[in-house]
């Protein structure tokens, strides 16, 4: 399964290892590819997505 979020507050490289560590925090074995400039995170694999945006969100990363 592939799930598509926007992360308006994701602004630079910094920005997406952030993401990248709050997302393996819940789900370790997601493969997850950003992409910056459109502020948008794909993620594949079988992912609890109720607890990655609680995780982006803790982050600082709210999905939109």
């Amino acid at each position: 399964m592939t799930t598509e979020l926007t992360i308006e507050a994701m602004h630079c490289p910094a920005c997406a290892r952030r993401v990248t560590t709050a997302i393996h925090a819940v789900e370790p074995a997601a493969q997850v590819d950003i992409d910056v400039p459109a502020r948008r995170v794909r993620l594949a694999g079988e992912t609890d997505i109720a607890a990655i945006r609680q995780a982006l969100a803790e982050a600082g990363y709210p999905p939109a």
